[in-house]
């Protein structure tokens, strides 16, 4: 008797005694859709390692949110999302721009334009970072332009 005297003291001085559960703020997190369309094209798209060549690793600690870069990767050329299939406007200089990515291309060749598809964007990059999986890099994405090959950065902002 003794015994379940003292467990039951011993157990409600405890109870007592312990602090109240902490409240954490829930973040609210968005994620846009491109960065999602970007994870259907990897699943569908197999890695082309010769995509690019001349890749280079500029900073592997730099900062790039993963889903940053997806959506990045989708809004050059004013946007290739959703249904867009290709580079429109025929720029020879585009960015796309994201949070903590910013992709920036070029074409190569004088007087030449961006028109890269959507799919041939996605192999490049698959490819680049296949070499550099984490933080900033450049590369040369074969093809993608009208005449010639297409130079893309990828940055922390």
């Amino acid at each position: 008797m003794t015994t379940i005297l003292f467990l039951f003291t011993l157990t409600t001085t405890l109870c007592l005694g312990a602090p109240a559960p902490a409240q954490y703020p829930l973040l609210q997190v968005t994620v846009p859709q491109s960065h999602f369309e970007v994870l259907r094209m990897r699943q569908s798209i197999p890695l082309e390692p010769r995509a690019v060549t001349d890749t280079e690793c500029i900073d592997r600690n730099a900062h790039i949110v993963f889903h940053d870069q997806n959506a990045a990767e989708l809004s050059i050329c004013g946007g290739i999302a959703g249904s867009v299939k290709r580079c429109q406007g025929s720029p020879s200089l585009t960015q796309g721009r994201v949070g903590s990515a910013l992709f920036t291309l070029k074409a190569m060749s004088k007087e030449s334009t961006i028109n890269v598809s959507k799919k041939r964007w996605e192999q490049c990059v698959r490819a680049a970072r296949a070499v550099c999986p984490t933080g900033s890099l450049s590369a040369t994405c074969l093809g993608g332009a009208s005449r010639g090959d297409l130079q893309f950065t990828l940055l922390s902002m």
